[in-house]
């Protein structure tokens, strides 16, 4: 086998030439390794972003559903602070039906899996840092105030095992009243609250370009197996409440 041995070069100007070749192909190497790190981060960009817009889409379903059931909320609270107040002794349970809905405990905060799963895992992995500058700066406040609405939701079913005891006969003394009151009016400022922050994240939502279309919230109520948002729920019955 034959062996090419290079040649020296005679003069500056063929040294030039070959030091210009090599510059030449180190720069196209680079730029090839660019270009597919480019096309690399920009699929996974494109991938990350489809995933949000699903979690944001579920999120929206989740804060209609709060502020659809708001008034129907209120005024079950509001009927069961009159029944408290002008109980006697010995208090008779009384029916557990608010939102069109029979409940199994005399209160049931409204707790939804609200996501966020997926935006820690890009925020883990590094891909956030790819995203333009507007979107990484606003993405996080979206997904903070879902985690934001998501412990005040937990509050709310916290507060309401207060009043599991209302769910039997007991003898109710005006001590106890006062207490399943104090319940029942932070219960009340909890729904005038989460729907706010509800509100005000469809909002967020919309201004980061997430808006869901009709058709994808459609999809995702229906997906929804305890969506009960006070909407027309097609090809599915009203499930009782946990």
């Amino acid at each position: 086998m034959d062996i090419h041995k290079p040649k020296a070069a005679h003069n500056w100007r063929e040294f030039l030439i070959e030091i210009g070749t090599i510059v030449c192909g180190i720069l196209i190497a680079l730029g090839l390794e660019q270009a597919v790190e480019s096309a690399h981060w920009a699929k996974k960009v494109r991938e990350a972003k489809s995933s949000i817009h699903r979690e944001l889409v579920q999120a929206t379903v989740f804060g209609e559903e709060r502020i659809h059931q708001q008034d129907c909320r209120e005024t079950y609270l509001a009927e069961l602070t009159t029944a408290i107040i002008s109980s006697p002794a010995h208090w008779t349970p009384r029916p557990k039906v608010y939102c069109g809905t029979e409940h199994d405990s005399t209160y049931s905060g409204l707790e939804r899996p609200w996501p966020t799963e997926t935006w820690r895992s890009i925020v883990a992995e590094g891909t956030v840092s790819h995203f333009s500058d507007t979107y990484r700066r606003q993405a996080p406040f979206v997904f903070n105030f879902i985690e934001f609405i998501n412990n005040r939701a937990l509050e709310e079913t916290q507060e309401a095992y207060n009043l599991n005891a209302l769910d039997y006969k007991i003898d109710i003394t005006p001590d106890a009243k006062i207490r399943f009151l104090n319940s029942i009016r932070k219960l009340r400022n909890q729904n005038e609250l989460v729907p706010l922050l509800c509100q005000q994240l469809i909002g967020a939502i919309s201004g980061l370009g997430e808006k869901p279309s009709e058709e994808e919230l459609e999809q995702t109520r229906a997906k929804t197996p305890y969506y009960r948002g006070g909407l027309p729920m097609k090809h599915a019955a009203q499930p009782r409440a946990g």
